[in-house]
């Protein structure tokens, strides 16, 4: 609840004094809450650029899937099994070559593992780095 409040009270203040409001975090839900537009990260690189509805509602990129995939639902019966991102983060100091995802992603092919994807618009107003987007 304290959370809750301290973000609408930086919500108004941003709305007040006309503001933009640059949110950074791994919480969804913050997102959810607080975002117009939502950048998704990887590896230190963008993987998708979206309205919030267009992200929560079809995510584009195969990282941004897995991720919200592996949100807990309350909905299920049972609470369902978590869903988790098989592998471990890339190392910033050993960043593997082409798409930053590609050692975990269940979609990756050959050229995901040497060449890295440009930015491309799947979509009004959004933006991913995919080769199966391209």
């Amino acid at each position: 609840t304290i959370q809750a409040q301290v973000l609408d009270l930086i919500k108004n203040l941003s709305r007040d004094m006309g503001m933009s409001l640059v949110v950074i975090t791994h919480d969804l839900g913050v997102i959810a809450e607080t975002a117009d537009r939502v950048t998704v990260m990887y590896g230190g690189k963008v993987m998708e650029t979206a309205g919030v509805n267009e992200l929560f509602g079809s995510p584009a990129h195969p990282y941004t899937r897995a991720l919200l995939a592996s949100i807990p639902r309350v909905d299920e019966a049972g609470g369902g099994r978590l869903l988790a991102i098989p592998g471990s983060s890339p190392s910033p100091r050993k960043p593997p070559s082409g798409c930053p995802f590609h050692p975990r992603c269940a979609q990756a092919m050959d050229r995901c593992r040497v060449e890295e994807p440009p930015m491309c618009e799947p979509g009004p107003g959004r933006r991913a780095s995919c080769w199966r987007l391209a």
